[in-house]
């Protein structure tokens, strides 16, 4: 197991698409059984549940993503990568107020795709 702080390129451009708001994108970095345990929602199995809840999560406003803080275990004979956080959200409220969301993470990418995402606020 080799262990770095360095965060996979795969995260990064999932935090980055975050502000595009397209949920075809999103998608594109979950592989076609994966498991969202996403901030909002209690569990999304496979593309179609992720889809449906990148279409409302999206919907926010001016939504913005940063890491603050990654972690990242590589297991080099199963080629599982494990990436866990911390990032912030922000975003526009329906008043129009800007929220900041404090949120840690954990990714599971295999063949170059995330299998399994847990995301949660933090306490």
């Amino acid at each position: 197991m080799i262990n770095t702080r360095k965060i996979p390129k795969i995260i990064k451009e999932w935090c980055n698409a975050i502000q595009k708001r397209n949920p075809k994108l999103m998608l594109s970095f979950y592989s076609s059984d994966a498991i969202l345990l996403a901030t909002y929602e209690s569990m999304c199995v496979g593309k179609k549940e992720i889809k449906d809840y990148f279409i409302k999560f999206l919907s926010n406003p001016k939504l913005q993503c940063s890491i603050n803080k990654n972690f990242t275990q590589i297991d080099k004979t199963s080629g599982i990568v494990i990436a866990s956080g911390l990032y912030t959200f922000s975003f526009k409220d329906k008043y129009g107020m800007k929220q900041v969301v404090k949120a840690r993470y954990s990714y599971v990418i295999k063949n170059g795709y995330i299998i399994n995402h847990h995301s949660s606020i933090n306490p």
